[in-house]
């Protein structure tokens, strides 16, 4: 059996202005600070995503429309057309959001 090797732990100083600056990626990336260090160390680039929650809003809004219409085909229910409609209306907010992202094009910090 392979014995793990122990973590090691990194301290450093900043100054005010460099922390201020990492407080700023971190709120962009939404990663966290280890993952950033370490992305940074290896090489890895680092993407900001605009509009990232509203878009994760999105993806779950239309996963919860999408088993809400599976439901109601299973159950030939009659208000499926409506459904439909909220769902086209999902895929339509979320083509846009996708839009705007390609148009601001990920950004490498």
């Amino acid at each position: 059996m392979k014995k793990k090797s122990p973590r090691l732990q990194l301290n450093i100083r900043l100054t005010p202005e460099q922390n201020e600056l990492i407080k700023q990626k971190l709120e962009q990336t939404q990663i966290s600070k280890t993952q950033l260090i370490i992305d940074s160390i290896n090489n890895n680039p680092i993407y900001i995503i605009p509009n990232l929650e509203q878009t994760i809003s999105q993806i779950k809004y239309l996963g919860n429309k999408v088993n809400e219409l599976s439901n109601k085909i299973e159950t030939k229910d009659e208000n499926t057309e409506k459904l439909l409609q909220e769902i086209q209306q999902g895929c339509d907010e979320f083509w846009q959001l996708l839009k705007s992202l390609k148009q601001e094009k990920q950004k490498q910090v």
